[in-house]
């Protein structure tokens, strides 16, 4: 199973006006954090409200092809997805003039003359288990000051000319529309390498490395085994991934000890550039109160409960995913060989009908419960007709 379901960077795109509405600010709204994304309800122009994830990693928003569709945007002008998967061709249409809005009752804010894209998203949804429908990015970032308070489950959105309240600040370069941060790898050794992090809050494990990044600094991961996980769908394609532990990581004060980290076999995209080390995502993320200030180029990092927690990838072997509409039915899409699922019998196009006893559970849940080395995972399975009960030991692949 894999550990991040990774997000893009759109290509950078011309500059635009914007036109702030009347929505007044600062508001607090509701979150829902599925697999460390962060979900809120939005609109653009008149629509129904719609799942939005609240995306860092996007220099520009972006809505599903059947939304655009069924509330009739017209594009403008298209260009290629600087995503990182490969073997597809990615082509995403602009849309100008969007309005978009976010927040419910008196509690909403929105912003008029807004350039967004059209780009299929479905991947996010079906490896998630939540409605997918937009993902609001630097567009909301670029004009408010945002706080995510992941343990809480609410964002408030102030105005970026109002300076927050001091917390632990790291400084932010935007780079295309995009945050990005120095921090420090430290390497099985004890020796210490900087690099080039973009902050990726549409990224659900902790870090993703660059290959090129690696090579060239082979300590790293230096005696470390990396074990080969099926491959994902997202923007511009196939990933094809490897997993490794990192001895730690610091960004600002803070140290992570044990980060699991995926490596990208592609150079694609953003990972052409061997000078960008990698992401950083909500895994480390989840862990704080954080306010993104774009403004003043600065992200403030306030600890909460679980900053301490430990680093955890997939401990059974299986790739679940769920299809539309209801995204209810959980099916297994990849068994990894001599995993815990394996020994257990599971197979490819497998049905999770229960986990531990609870039926219904959603997919993101079910993710978390297999998260859990030295524990057992009791699945029952839908196989063509019949009901099977399997026990799952799980134990650490990574």
């Amino acid at each position: 199973m894999l550990t991040a379901i990774v997000l893009f960077l759109v290509a950078p795109c011309a500059k635009f006006a914007i036109t702030r509405s009347t929505g007044k600010l600062p508001i607090t709204i509701p979150i829902v954090v599925a697999d460390n994304l962060v979900y809120m309800q939005g609109r653009i122009n008149d629509s129904r409200p719609l799942s939005v994830v609240l995306d860092t990693g996007s220099s520009l928003s972006i809505v599903t092809p059947a939304v655009a569709e069924e509330i009739g945007l017209h594009p403008s002008g298209s260009a290629q997805a600087a995503g990182i998967g490969h073997g597809s061709n990615q082509t995403l249409q602009f849309v100008n003039d969007a309005h978009l809005q976010w927040g419910a009752g008196h509690s909403v804010a929105a912003l008029d003359g807004q350039r967004i894209a059209i780009l299929p998203i479905g991947y996010v949804a079906s490896q998630v288990g939540r409605p997918t429908d937009a993902f609001f990015g630097s567009n909301v970032f670029k004009n408010s000051c945002v706080t995510v308070d992941y343990e809480g489950q609410h964002a408030t959105f102030a105005s970026p000319d109002a300076p927050p309240a001091v917390k632990e600040s790291v400084p932010l370069k935007i780079l295309s529309d995009a945050p990005f941060v120095t921090a420090v790898l430290e390497s099985p050794d004890g020796s210490r390498v900087n690099g080039l992090f973009m902050l990726d809050s549409g990224t659900t494990g902790a870090l993703i490395l660059n290959k090129q990044f690696l090579s060239a600094h082979p300590q790293i991961i230096s005696g470390r085994t990396l074990l080969e996980m099926p491959s994902i769908t997202a923007v511009g394609g196939k990933i094809d991934q490897k997993v490794v532990r990192v001895a730690g990581l610091d960004l600002g004060v803070f140290h992570f000890s044990q980060l699991v980290a995926v490596v990208l076999e592609s150079n694609t995209g953003m990972f052409a550039n061997p000078a960008i080390a990698g992401f950083i995502g909500a895994e480390v993320m989840r862990r704080f109160t954080i306010t993104w200030d774009y403004t003043h180029e600065r992200m403030l990092l306030a600890p909460n409960s679980h900053l301490h927690d430990a680093f955890e990838a997939d401990s059974s072997g299986l790739r679940l995913t769920v299809s539309p509409p209801d995204y209810k039915t959980i099916h297994v899409a990849a068994v990894l060989p001599s995993s815990p699922a394996a020994e257990a019998g599971l197979r490819v196009g497998d049905v999770i009908t229960a986990i531990n006893g609870k039926s219904n559970v959603q997919l993101w849940r079910v993710v978390e419960d297999l998260k859990k080395p030295d524990t057992s995972a009791s699945l029952t399975i839908r196989r063509g007709n019949k009901f099977i009960r399997v026990a799952v030991h799980l134990r650490r692949l990574v």
